[in-house]
């Protein structure tokens, strides 16, 4: 793979220098270069090699992209003195005098028992770095070796007989299938697979991929020292993976920004790396059936797998029993039609349904190799005694934490000419990898509420893992109902039906975490770059922020559109555009307003059907769109993280 190079220099200061004896070192006489196995220039920009990395890790450069092992540092040494490489990530971090850049990606040799080497002739040292996973070797992110496929189908078999045997576990499975409307069969496989992922949780091996490292620009910290000054640094610091006397990690970066030694001498680098994952169909898509799980290929190397979305049980769909398109060349559904059709049907002929998702893999997802992209199917409806809306999706198999994250996506067009809403909700989101301790948020001192307690007097807990950032683009009104008392005949709402526009819904969801100094419930105006944007949140135990701002359903009827959620230590920034150089900012919000999530998360495109209930006040009722009679269908083509 080719190193391009681009003249940046980033403002890194050179944070310390300290000398004695005969060991006086100049930081300028060091010359230290942290990448002289790749062309010269301020900044190598180098993207992660995406093969085999879902259950192996990211590692930076890979084999495929570096004979070397690694990148080659070089500088000036001195006989008798000692050295240690340090990397951070500089794009999604922490200052230097903030307590949180202990969370901080940064790294050292990956055996993290290495502390500071000895330097045994004086001249020109050469070694190697590589940045990796779990750079701290932090044994909460140690489990099962997941490298080769563990959902084989000995291990499935094995736990698929003994449901079968015991007759209690046997019913209760049968009753679980009938609640989410698959057969027994599906449902026993599902629950077999998340037993294997329960197992897989513990054991020896370094699971590098639970910490991936994050993209963006790094920095590469050299320090030297002699043997005196040596005994006066921290075993923390020599060993990154130790804690200090608090049971905590301390950043070197911090640590030697802050601490002056004498016979120390740091430099930082003013040549960096900037980084970035670009997730395509290459690899192919994982499903969930035995042939995938069969397949090692795929199972290795696909980044993309089917996504079956939670069917919620808050609201009942009531739904005319029609079949036909409403964005159509031939026979659309008009405004007419949805007016008429509120008093055409009394109660007993409705349908008292919920949202579906197809319980058989792959038959609403597939690979298109003419143009390398995913395509989204929301089935059309043929026979009037089985009538479904039926949601589709995908979701990302490698975890991030933090950064720009760009989706290109040709999404269904929404509206037709009479400006009637299909029903469909495009949405392209970020949710938890996992929700096991190795991937909790930030400990809160007020406490998260469980995303699915909505009881009066919910519990709050300090840990939870629950992490959840939404772009939803649905028909809906721009503002709030909060604003006035507004009637479904109310000429406001008219209005609404009458226009062009959907909203851009930006989300986060925060567990109603008080933390934030600007917590509050209702109405909160948050302004960025001039615009002012109006979040809301329904009571004080409202789990969620929301903005809302109008697009153009146009842009759907474009070959593809951008979509981007640009997730950072400190605030989150929604945008879209047609292109990653001209993206226009729809949402904001910042740690002020609301608690933002740190811990590693995937990204889900999909295509549902909603209850207009979630989008008050409401100007098209889901019930009285009727059941698409043909395939509605989206493309997914990429998704960077930079």
């Amino acid at each position: 793979m080719k190193c391009y190079i681009r003249n940046i220099v980033l403002p890194f200061l050179l944070l310390a220098m300290m000398a004695c004896n005969d060991n006086n070192v100049n930081i300028a006489d060091l010359d230290f270069n942290p990448m002289v196995n790749f062309a010269e220039g301020d900044t190598v920009l180098l993207d992660m090699d995406m093969k085999n990395v879902v259950n192996q890790g990211i590692v930076i450069p890979s084999e495929r992209q570096c004979d070397d092992g690694g990148f080659v540092f070089c500088f000036n040494g001195k006989k008798g003195l000692y050295y240690k490489i340090f990397y951070q990530n500089e794009s999604y971090k922490f200052g230097n005098d903030n307590e949180l850049n202990s969370e901080n990606f940064y790294g050292s040799w990956e055996d993290v028992s290495i502390g500071f080497k000895h330097i045994t002739s004086t001249g020109l040292v050469y070694d190697t770095v590589r940045i990796v996973g779990n750079p701290r070797d932090e044994r909460k992110y140690y489990g099962e070796d997941i490298t080769e496929n563990q959902f084989n189908d000995r291990r499935i078999g094995k736990i698929l007989a003994a449901m079968r045997r015991e007759k209690d576990w046997y019913n209760s499975i049968v009753e679980k299938a009938a609640y989410n409307k698959v057969t027994v069969e599906r449902q026993m496989y599902l629950d077999a697979i998340w037993m294997i992922r329960e197992a897989i949780e513990d054991g020896e091996f370094n699971n590098r991929w639970k910490r991936n490292p994050r993209v963006g620009c790094y920095s590469f910290m050299l320090v030297v020292c002699d043997k005196n000054a040596l005994e006066k640094i921290p075993e923390y610091i020599k060993n990154i993976g130790c804690t200090d006397e608090n049971g905590k990690f301390v950043n070197p970066y911090s640590f030697f920004a802050n601490n002056n030694i004498d016979g120390v001498s740091v430099v930082v680098s003013d040549r960096v790396l900037k980084t970035r994952a670009i997730l395509t169909p290459e690899y192919g898509l994982y499903l969930d059936d035995t042939a995938s799980q069969r397949s090692h290929k795929l199972y290795s190397e696909a980044l993309f797998e089917q996504f079956f979305s939670d069917v919620s049980h808050q609201y009942t769909l009531r739904n005319i029993p029609v079949i036909q398109d409403v964005v159509s060349d031939n026979k659309p559904y008009t405004r007419a039609q949805y007016e008429a059709n509120k008093h055409h049907f009394d109660s007993t002929q409705l349908i008292y349904d919920y949202p579906f998702v197809n319980e058989i893999p792959g038959e609403t997802v597939r690979v298109d190799s003419s143009d390398n992209s995913i395509v989204l199917v929301n089935p059309g409806n043929d026979d009037i005694k089985n009538l479904r809306k039926e949601s589709t999706g995908i979701r990302t198999r490698v975890g991030f934490t933090y950064g720009k994250f760009r989706g290109k996506i040709k999404f269904p067009v929404m509206l037709n000419d009479d400006h009637m809403w299909n029903g469909l909700t495009n949405a392209f989101w970020l949710i938890y990898q996992n929700n096991h301790d190795w991937n909790l948020r930030r400990r809160s001192e007020s406490g998260y509420i469980d995303k699915g307690d909505d009881s009066p007097n919910p519990e709050r807990k300090q840990d939870n893992f629950y992490s959840e950032i939404d772009i939803e683009i649905v028909k809906a009104a721009p503002f709030w109902p909060e604003n006035r008392k507004i009637k479904e005949d109310d000429p406001i709402l008219e209005k609404e039906r009458q226009n062009n526009d959907v909203m851009f819904c930006s989300t986060n969801w925060d567990l109603a975490c008080r933390d934030p100094k600007k917590f509050k419930s209702g109405i909160t105006e948050i302004t960025y770059d001039g615009v002012t944007y109006k979040a809301a949140r329904w009571n004080e135990l409202y789990k969620a922020l929301t903005s809302k701002t109008p697009i153009s359903n146009d842009i759907f009827k474009e070959d593809y559109y951008y979509y981007e959620i640009e997730w950072r230590p400190t605030e989150i920034i929604w945008r879209v555009g047609p292109s990653p150089d001209n993206m226009q900012v729809v949402g904001y919000m910042n740690d002020e307003y609301t608690s933002i999530p740190n811990n590693q998360m995937l990204c889900i495109v999909t295509q549902e059907y909603h209850y207009s209930e979630w989008w008050p006040p409401v100007v098209f009722w889901q019930g009285l769109i009727p059941y698409n009679k043909s395939d509605i269908e989206g493309k997914v083509f990429e998704i960077v993280i930079e």
